[in-house]
């Protein structure tokens, strides 16, 4: 399959409802996302919603991140980026355009959340990643930032170079270009 046809694919299995995403050239198709997932990222984006307007910047729900050195893509959750982030296609952005990545486990994404996605963002240049995570007991949210700017398609060093977890009901600071405290608490109410 060319890759024309695999970008086509992934956006009409998008359209209608699905999330495809493009890793090493492959499609995989992800479950829908469960009521817990949409109103955690609900809650996330009600946070984040006046540091947003503030600065003009957009909040992504369906657009992707390209990740190099092939034509990958990744549908995150929650991405929130300037109006004018440069684009790889009608589809995704550069991942160093991003402000903020987040990513809201489930049962059936976790290992991919957590084993792939990371290193994916990374080498895109994605400078701040969330992992908001209520299948693990208790409940965390992670924030990476600091990508390692090096990092190989196998590369097994932690993708980030600064990684806070903190569990659910505890204070986590995102830093620049937000400056502000998240409530995780709120997140899993």
């Amino acid at each position: 399959m060319k890759q024309d046809d695999i970008q086509r694919l992934c956006q009409e299995l998008n359209d209608a409802g699905y999330t495809a995403e493009i890793t090493y050239g492959r499609v995989v198709v992800s479950p829908k996302v469960s009521r817990e997932q949409s109103n955690i990222t609900f809650r996330l984006m009600n946070q984040l919603f006046d540091k947003v307007r503030e600065n003009r910047w957009v909040i992504h729900s369906n657009w992707g991140v390209h990740i190099p050195p092939y034509p990958d893509m990744r549908l995150p959750d929650l991405m929130i980026a300037p109006q004018d982030a440069e684009q790889y296609d009608d589809m995704h952005i550069f991942g160093d355009g991003a402000l903020l990545v987040a990513e809201v486990c489930s049962k059936g994404t976790r290992s991919i959340d957590w084993d792939e996605k990371p290193l994916e963002y990374a080498r895109a240049g994605v400078p701040l990643l969330l992992i908001v995570d209520p299948v693990t007991d208790p409940a965390t949210v992670t924030l990476m930032h600091e990508p390692r700017k090096d990092l190989a398609v196998d590369d097994l060093r932690e993708p980030y170079q600064r990684v806070s977890v903190v569990n659910a009901g505890e204070t986590l600071r995102l830093p620049a270009p937000f400056d502000i405290d998240l409530n995780t608490g709120t997140l899993f109410a």
